[in-house]
């Protein structure tokens, strides 16, 4: 079954870094393809430039056919840089958008319009005081894409191993849904199952009722019940996508004041390049994992953080 990602590329080293990591991931993946995404400015004026170039009236701004020479470039080195990794050239995708000061936006915009099965983007590291001046790309996505699981990438990676939490909730079992999704059949990634309990906090009871509506009454009660149903469930959704048992495993619980420090310790320990993390709405009532793929982000270096909302 093929599956799309989208990687926002803007010829930086950030860009450049979450190419090293899809390559690291899926350079011999057939099923996975990657469109290459490249947003330039081309409109000065007062009006915004619309969403998707295909449907705006503004006329180009004076300097927009040197930006789009210039993407093209970007697009072009790109595509090498894959090619070199080792990813087959008809698995390589790619586009220039014209956008207006929301590049956040556009590139939503475009994930959806695409129907991709996740949206990467590289993290430029910044402070939170850089953050209100500039504005972050990967920070508004995480905001405002609820639709499309973000990949948000900082630093360099070099673990295919990927770290899971999970807490029994819907939110944590839909992360593991997208993990089995993307991972389908992979047989070179160890897959780490962790679950970190607030200090003096207690675990959250099995409720496979809320659940029913994606996998079905039978297997949801089946999978989602008893005194190891916050493991079982994911470790069942994991070996239906063709994983190796032995590929999963389930690290021992522990308790912390901070869940996304003890999120980001576990991931160093096992040398993990990725962290898989379900969120709540901003409507619901914030839980275990209410909140923490916001905090594990500002502490995450030298790591992926897939957000599934």
């Amino acid at each position: 079954m093929e599956k799309k990602i989208l990687i926002a590329v803007d010829g930086s080293i950030y860009s450049s870094q979450s190419l090293e990591y899809v390559a690291l991931l899926f350079a011999d993946r057939p099923e996975i393809h990657l469109h290459l995404l490249t947003c330039i400015s081309g409109s000065e004026n007062i009006m915004p430039a619309a969403t998707d170039s295909r449907n705006s009236l503004i006329p180009d701004a004076p300097g927009t056919g040197r930006k789009k020479q210039t993407a093209q470039r970007y697009l072009h080195e790109a595509t090498d840089k894959l090619i070199r990794l080792g990813v087959a050239p008809e698995r390589i995708h790619s586009s220039v958008e014209i956008s207006g000061q929301d590049i956040a936006a556009t590139i939503q915009f475009q994930a959806e319009h695409l129907q991709v099965d996740g949206l990467l983007v590289g993290r430029r590291g910044l402070n939170t005081i850089s953050e209100m001046l500039l504005g972050s790309v990967s920070a508004t996505l995480l905001k405002k894409s609820h639709e499309i699981p973000l990949w948000i990438i900082d630093g360099e990676v070099a673990n295919k191993n990927i770290l899971a939490p999970v807490d029994g909730t819907l939110p944590s079992l839909l992360a593991m849904d997208h993990l089995a999704h993307i991972m389908e059949g992979c047989q070179d990634a160890t897959i780490f199952l962790f679950h970190c309990l607030r200090f003096l906090g207690k675990k959250n009871e099995p409720c496979p009722e809320s659940c029913y509506h994606i996998w079905g009454q039978e297997w949801c009660d089946t999978h989602l019940t008893g005194d190891d149903h916050l493991f079982h469930g994911p470790t069942q959704l994991l070996i239906e996508a063709g994983i190796p048992r032995d590929n999963i495993i389930t690290l021992p619980e522990v308790s912390d004041l901070e869940a996304a420090h003890g999120i980001i310790r576990q991931a160093h320990k096992h040398q993990c390049g990725t962290i898989v993390i379900g969120r709540r709405g901003d409507e619901t009532t914030k839980g275990i994992l209410g909140g923490v793929s916001d905090r594990t982000l500002k502490h995450a270096q030298d790591i992926a953080l897939w957000v599934v909302g």
